[in-house]
């Protein structure tokens, strides 16, 4: 079987979940024996090439991807990475708004009426959280026989993480950690550390921070506050990366949603507790194992630290993870369903 992998430009300046989930999926497809190819704008796509066309992300920068694939016959699997904090009710209001726009003005392309354009076009979606497969079902109305969840999955060597390159290197451990777009105001690392400065521990943000007005805030607090500590993006597949998660006592996501967080996976496969935001699905992979906040409360976050620190970490939710969420296990998954499309 020949498989097409599409991800949006994008992930090149932006490290980040989707760029994890698509090279993730075709390096462990290509240890299950599937033929991989990931494509770019470069790249000739045609029905003799590729059996099925997987595209990661539904948006303006893969739609045509998958124009293109449908016209020439190649079946169209899509992992659409979409969640909103607007209800099915409203995204449902949106996209005819946007309708009646399209009218008036034929060439506007607005983002939910191509999500679910991307969607309508696709042979199978595949979110990443029954969440995700709602929000799509109901709010992009799209037919739930060809929805089905995969999950974001996670590697196994995380498993086998040791805390002490990271306690050698930085003199810390048992901490509060973050690790992800530290930029980004949707992780919501500035009410992170304003909730969490006054807390008797330590606190780790790694990740970069651009010249932004968010950005500066960030490091003027952190800059105030001696138990909180900024370092710069570690690569993924950086030992020290695994390190700080194992060094870690808890592990914070807090961002306004989730699905799920392919950080918080890999720290709990490293040992850590997990206090994570409640929207996008985080419920389906970390069960009553992890610690759910409102994003949107200064107060919830600091209690779920609170309360994850009074918990002493064990292995359940770690052996939770790993006996479901492998990259393996999504990998077999993930065929099984190019199967289902040919």
């Amino acid at each position: 079987m020949k498989v097409g992998i599409v991800a949006p430009l994008s992930i090149a300046v932006v490290n980040g979940g989707i760029r994890t989930q698509a090279s993730k999926t075709a390096e462990y497809l290509a240890k299950a024996g599937v033929d991989c190819t990931l494509l770019s704008p470069w790249t000739s796509v045609e029905k003799a090439d590729l059996d099925v066309v997987h595209v990661f992300s539904s948006g303006t920068e893969t739609h045509e991807f998958i124009l293109l694939a449908k016209k020439k016959g190649i079946k169209v699997v899509l992992s659409p990475v979409f969640f909103s904090t607007r209800s099915s009710f409203a995204i449902k209001s949106a996209i005819r708004f946007e309708s009646l726009l399209k009218r008036i003005s034929p060439g506007l392309r607005l983002d939910f009426g191509i999500k679910k354009r991307s969607c309508e076009l696709a042979d199978l979606v595949l979110p990443n959280t029954s969440e995700e497969l709602e929000l799509i079902r109901d709010g992009l109305q799209i037919r739930e026989e060809i929805l089905s969840v995969i999950p974001n999955g996670v590697e196994s060597r995380f498993a086998n993480a040791s805390p002490d390159l990271f306690v050698k290197k930085y003199g810390l451990k048992d901490f509060v950690l973050f690790t992800g777009q530290t930029d980004a105001p949707r992780k919501n690392v500035l009410r992170l550390i304003n909730a969490a400065k006054d807390i008797d521990t330590n606190i780790v943000i790694i990740g970069s921070l651009s010249d932004s007005g968010y950005c500066n805030k960030i490091r003027a607090i952190s800059e105030a506050s001696p138990n909180i500590y900024l370092i710069e993006t570690l690569e993924h597949d950086s030992e020290l990366l695994a390190s700080a998660y194992a060094a870690a006592h808890t592990f914070v996501l807090p961002s306004f949603y989730e699905t799920p967080g392919i950080a918080a996976l890999e720290a709990a496969l490293a040992g850590a507790n997990i206090v994570i935001t409640k929207h996008g699905g985080t419920k389906d992979y970390f069960g009553n194992d992890g610690i759910y906040i409102d994003p949107y409360s200064s107060k919830s976050i600091r209690e779920g630290i609170l309360k994850s620190l009074e918990r002493k970490p064990d292995d359940a939710l770690k052996n939770s993870i790993i006996s479901g969420f492998t990259w393996e296990q999504v990998a077999a998954k993930t065929l099984e369903q190019y199967k289902r499309a040919l």
